[in-house]
């Protein structure tokens, strides 16, 4: 491993280190992590892929280090591995269309780490 991706894992772990789980229903193959009200993670358990927050993570590579996105996705996908040892196939800047919903249900105060029932999405 390069002294610039030693660093960037241990950026990671500094700052995203004790992440909470998110559950919904409507979605049962996601994972969501979350920190302080914020979606970082997006992990589809189906096909293992890993979307990353481009606004929390992604965006501070690409402006901190000229990474691009390719240097990104393998610095992430390694950290998600062994940080979360999570059966990774690739991870990719974040799926926004559900970043909104999730984190809009986080904050209505439905914070448990088991899966729980939403009615009306």
């Amino acid at each position: 491993m390069t002294k610039l991706e030693k660093l960037c894992i241990k950026w990671l772990n500094d700052n995203y280190n004790h992440m909470e789980p998110f559950y919904m229903e409507k979605y049962p193959d996601y994972i969501f992590h979350m920190k302080n009200g914020q979606c970082v993670l997006q992990h589809n358990k189906k096909n293992g892929y890993v979307y990353v927050s481009y606004r929390e993570i992604w965006s501070f590579f690409e402006r901190m280090f000229g990474m691009d996105n390719q240097q990104i996705k393998d610095i992430t996908k390694i950290w998600v591995e062994e940080h979360y040892k999570m059966g990774v196939t690739s991870t990719e800047k974040e799926f926004s269309f559900l970043l909104w919903l999730v984190e809009k249900h986080y904050k209505m105060g439905v914070t448990s780490t088991k899966p729980f029932t939403l009615k009306h999405i």
